[in-house]
Protein backbone atom coordinates (compact mmCIF):
# COMPACT_ATOMS: atom_id res chain seq x y z
CA UNK A 1 0.00 0.00 0.00
CA UNK A 2 1.32 3.54 -0.45
CA UNK A 3 2.34 5.66 1.80
CA UNK A 4 -0.14 8.93 2.45
CA UNK A 5 2.14 11.04 2.07
CA UNK A 6 3.71 10.78 -0.48
CA UNK A 7 0.08 10.64 -2.17
CA UNK A 8 -0.86 13.72 -0.89
CA UNK A 9 2.64 15.66 -1.62
CA UNK A 10 2.13 14.38 -5.09
CA UNK A 11 -1.48 15.95 -5.27
CA UNK A 12 -0.88 19.45 -4.07
CA UNK A 13 2.23 19.32 -6.70
CA UNK A 14 -0.21 18.07 -9.61
CA UNK A 15 -3.09 20.92 -8.26
CA UNK A 16 -0.06 23.80 -7.85
CA UNK A 17 0.99 23.04 -11.38
CA UNK A 18 -2.83 23.31 -12.46
CA UNK A 19 -3.23 26.55 -10.60
CA UNK A 20 -0.03 28.04 -12.32
CA UNK A 21 -1.04 27.19 -15.72
CA UNK A 22 -4.56 28.98 -14.99
CA UNK A 23 -1.85 32.32 -14.09
CA UNK A 24 0.79 32.28 -16.41
CA UNK A 25 -1.38 30.92 -19.76
CA UNK A 26 -3.48 34.45 -20.13
CA UNK A 27 0.17 36.19 -19.58
CA UNK A 28 1.45 34.41 -22.30
CA UNK A 29 -1.08 35.04 -24.22
CA UNK A 30 -0.69 38.93 -23.73
CA UNK A 31 3.27 38.74 -24.43
CA UNK A 32 2.63 37.05 -27.68
CA UNK A 33 0.15 39.69 -28.63
CA UNK A 34 2.60 42.73 -27.80
CA UNK A 35 5.39 41.10 -29.70
CA UNK A 36 3.45 41.44 -32.69
CA UNK A 37 2.53 44.76 -32.09
CA UNK A 38 5.89 45.85 -31.92
CA UNK A 39 6.92 44.02 -34.44
CA UNK A 40 4.26 45.86 -36.64
CA UNK A 41 4.96 48.85 -35.18
CA UNK A 42 8.94 48.33 -36.35
CA UNK A 43 7.40 47.77 -40.09
CA UNK A 44 5.46 51.28 -40.18
CA UNK A 45 8.63 52.85 -38.30
CA UNK A 46 10.69 51.61 -41.30
CA UNK A 47 7.84 52.53 -43.97
CA UNK A 48 7.83 56.07 -42.81
CA UNK A 49 11.58 56.52 -42.51
CA UNK A 50 11.21 55.39 -46.22
CA UNK A 51 8.57 58.09 -47.09
CA UNK A 52 10.70 60.95 -45.15
CA UNK A 53 13.61 60.15 -46.98
CA UNK A 54 11.91 59.65 -50.60
CA UNK A 55 10.04 63.17 -49.67
CA UNK A 56 13.19 65.03 -48.45
CA UNK A 57 15.28 64.21 -51.66
CA UNK A 58 12.19 65.33 -53.69
CA UNK A 59 11.68 68.89 -51.52
CA UNK A 60 15.24 69.36 -51.97
CA UNK A 61 14.48 69.17 -56.38
CA UNK A 62 11.78 71.27 -56.50
CA UNK A 63 12.03 74.04 -53.04
CA UNK A 64 15.99 74.89 -52.93
CA UNK A 65 16.48 76.22 -49.18
CA UNK A 66 16.65 80.04 -48.98
CA UNK A 67 20.40 81.38 -47.67
CA UNK A 68 21.82 84.56 -46.32
CA UNK A 69 21.45 87.34 -49.08
CA UNK A 70 24.89 88.27 -47.80
CA UNK A 71 26.34 84.42 -48.01
CA UNK A 72 28.46 84.21 -51.13
CA UNK A 73 26.81 82.65 -54.71
CA UNK A 74 28.93 79.54 -54.47
CA UNK A 75 30.92 78.39 -51.33
CA UNK A 76 34.67 79.20 -51.76
CA UNK A 77 37.18 76.51 -52.01
CA UNK A 78 40.69 77.03 -49.68
CA UNK A 79 43.71 74.87 -49.09
CA UNK A 80 46.71 76.03 -47.55
CA UNK A 81 48.85 74.30 -50.70
CA UNK A 82 46.70 76.42 -53.27
CA UNK A 83 47.45 79.26 -51.50
CA UNK A 84 50.98 78.48 -51.35
CA UNK A 85 50.89 77.69 -54.97
CA UNK A 86 48.58 80.61 -56.08
CA UNK A 87 51.47 83.17 -54.40
CA UNK A 88 54.48 81.14 -55.72
CA UNK A 89 52.45 81.58 -59.54
CA UNK A 90 52.38 85.36 -59.13
CA UNK A 91 56.07 85.27 -57.80
CA UNK A 92 55.63 86.92 -54.50
CA UNK A 93 57.01 86.47 -51.26
CA UNK A 94 54.75 86.28 -48.10
CA UNK A 95 55.51 90.07 -47.21
CA UNK A 96 54.80 91.31 -50.95
CA UNK A 97 51.40 89.14 -50.69
CA UNK A 98 50.20 89.88 -47.03
CA UNK A 99 49.36 93.83 -48.45
CA UNK A 100 47.30 92.48 -51.08
CA UNK A 101 45.28 90.89 -48.89
CA UNK A 102 45.17 93.44 -46.21
CA UNK A 103 46.90 90.17 -43.68
CA UNK A 104 50.18 90.32 -41.91
CA UNK A 105 52.98 88.40 -43.38
CA UNK A 106 52.56 86.01 -40.08
CA UNK A 107 49.13 85.20 -40.96
CA UNK A 108 50.13 84.41 -44.50
CA UNK A 109 52.75 81.87 -43.03
CA UNK A 110 49.85 80.42 -40.12
CA UNK A 111 47.69 79.35 -43.38
CA UNK A 112 50.12 78.04 -45.45
CA UNK A 113 51.07 75.94 -42.72
CA UNK A 114 47.38 75.07 -41.50
CA UNK A 115 48.21 76.52 -38.04
CA UNK A 116 45.04 78.78 -38.86
CA UNK A 117 42.41 78.68 -41.95
CA UNK A 118 41.50 82.42 -43.08
CA UNK A 119 38.37 84.52 -42.40
CA UNK A 120 35.36 84.33 -44.46
CA UNK A 121 36.20 88.03 -45.68
CA UNK A 122 40.10 86.89 -46.49
CA UNK A 123 39.01 83.58 -48.34
CA UNK A 124 37.16 86.24 -50.33
CA UNK A 125 39.86 88.38 -51.13
CA UNK A 126 42.35 84.92 -52.44
CA UNK A 127 39.27 83.74 -54.63
CA UNK A 128 39.45 87.04 -56.15
CA UNK A 129 43.32 87.08 -56.58
CA UNK A 130 43.26 83.78 -58.03
CA UNK A 131 41.66 84.98 -62.01
CA UNK A 132 44.34 87.98 -61.93
CA UNK A 133 47.91 87.36 -63.67
CA UNK A 134 51.54 89.15 -62.54
CA UNK A 135 51.01 92.51 -64.69
CA UNK A 136 47.55 93.06 -62.92
CA UNK A 137 48.91 92.04 -59.41
CA UNK A 138 51.88 94.62 -59.88
CA UNK A 139 49.76 97.27 -60.84
CA UNK A 140 47.48 96.35 -57.25
CA UNK A 141 50.59 96.52 -55.52
CA UNK A 142 51.73 99.78 -56.99
CA UNK A 143 48.69 101.32 -55.89
CA UNK A 144 48.49 100.09 -52.32
CA UNK A 145 52.14 101.25 -52.13
CA UNK A 146 50.93 105.00 -53.69
CA UNK A 147 48.16 105.02 -51.41
CA UNK A 148 50.30 104.65 -48.53
CA UNK A 149 52.48 107.40 -48.24
CA UNK A 150 55.94 106.89 -46.80
CA UNK A 151 56.29 107.24 -43.29
CA UNK A 152 58.57 110.61 -41.92
CA UNK A 153 61.26 110.02 -39.74
CA UNK A 154 59.68 110.87 -36.42
CA UNK A 155 62.23 113.73 -34.19
CA UNK A 156 63.45 112.62 -31.13
CA UNK A 157 64.46 114.81 -28.11
CA UNK A 158 68.16 114.49 -27.80
CA UNK A 159 69.35 114.99 -24.82
CA UNK A 160 70.73 118.68 -23.62
CA UNK A 161 73.80 117.10 -21.18
CA UNK A 162 77.56 118.11 -22.78
CA UNK A 163 79.66 115.11 -23.44
CA UNK A 164 82.27 114.64 -20.55
CA UNK A 165 79.66 115.12 -17.93
CA UNK A 166 77.93 112.14 -15.54
CA UNK A 167 74.70 111.73 -14.82
CA UNK A 168 74.29 113.01 -10.83
CA UNK A 169 73.53 110.07 -8.81
CA UNK A 170 74.29 111.00 -5.59
CA UNK A 171 77.56 109.05 -5.58
CA UNK A 172 80.69 110.79 -6.81
CA UNK A 173 82.51 109.36 -10.49
CA UNK A 174 85.66 108.53 -8.34
CA UNK A 175 84.03 106.26 -5.48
Amino acid sequence: MPNIASILKDEIIRLTRKEFRLQVEPLKKQILAQRKQLTSLKQEIETLRRGVKVASKGSRQADPVKKDPNAPAAAIRYSAAGLRKLRERLGLSRDAFAPLLGASSQAIYNWEQTDTRPRQEFLEKIASLRGLSKKQVDALLEQNASKKAPLKPVATKRSTRKPGTAKKSGASPDA
